[in-house]
């Protein structure tokens, strides 16, 4: 029965798009809400007056409202720190809707306007997540998957200079140099659970959903940047049902200055 699950019907991705639609929504609320001196739990406040608005279940999941050095910590919950201008903050949250999840991370400047820097990591981040987003096809096995995801993260760390050729060329085969940066699975499936059963060894198949969800995590620089959208897998490959969602960082910007 449990195995049953993976492959979700079309009920199923109905619903799961539907709780990926109040998700979307409040994001786009919170694009406008953010800005210096606001409280991660007045952000996390906006999220579910957003969810209850529209009859959501309430979270899928415990928020992550994680501001400047807060995003380093992977499962960072607490959400009671201050805002501050010049930081980024990770944003982890997703609907429940009808019992289904959704499962959605994006990153944003605290003040409306990315770094240089910021949006240096940023666009690589989102680079991985559109190559990744590729390679989630019917018949991938898992492993594989997060090997070639490796290798994606790893030449846009050489690229940011936080690795660099000679690392790679000296790793730990069993502990990668981009691990340093990036040290953390890629994808869960997703379903009545925000960690929905499948196993590691069965192949992706049409009919599963996804996450995708690379990150590069600078404690040394006091950021992190984290995107993930929920992908379906489909006959004709695969189906962003995040892909509605604000992403590019120029269009957060013009959206949080509008």
């Amino acid at each position: 029965m449990r195995q049953l699950r993976a492959i979700k019907s079309d009920i199923e991705v109905n619903l799961t798009q539907k709780a990926c639609d109040i998700t979307r929504d409040a994001f786009n609320r919170v694009l406008k809400f953010i800005k210096p001196g606001v409280m991660e739990y007045e952000v996390e406040a906006e999220i579910i007056h957003e969810f209850i608005r529209q009859a959501a279940t309430g979270h899928g999941y415990n928020p992550i409202i994680a501001s400047g050095n807060n995003a380093n910590i992977l499962h960072y919950t607490d959400n009671n720190q201050e805002c501050k201008d010049g930081e980024l903050i990770l944003l982890d949250f997703g609907a429940e809707y009808a019992n289904y999840n959704a499962d959605m991370t994006r990153t944003i400047p605290v003040n409306g306007k990315f770094t240089p820097r910021q949006k240096e990591v940023y666009n690589s981040v989102l680079y991985v997540l559109n190559e990744s987003k590729k390679l989630m096809v019917a018949g991938a096995i898992w492993n594989t998957y997060h090997e070639q995801v490796g290798e994606l993260m790893t030449e846009q760390l050489i690229k940011l200079k936080l690795i660099s050729s000679t690392d790679v060329k000296n790793q730990n085969p069993s502990y990668p140099a981009y691990k340093k940066y990036f040290m953390h699975g890629t994808s869960h499936h997703l379903g009545i659970d925000v960690h929905d059963f499948a196993g590691r060894y069965t192949p992706f198949a049409e009919g599963n959903i996804l996450t995708c969800e690379p990150g590069i995590y600078i404690p040394e620089e006091g950021f992190a940047v984290r995107l993930e959208n929920d992908i379906l897998i489909t006959k004709d490959g695969n189906y962003d049902l995040m892909g509605h969602i604000p992403i590019i960082a120029e269009e957060i910007e013009e959206i949080m200055n509008a």
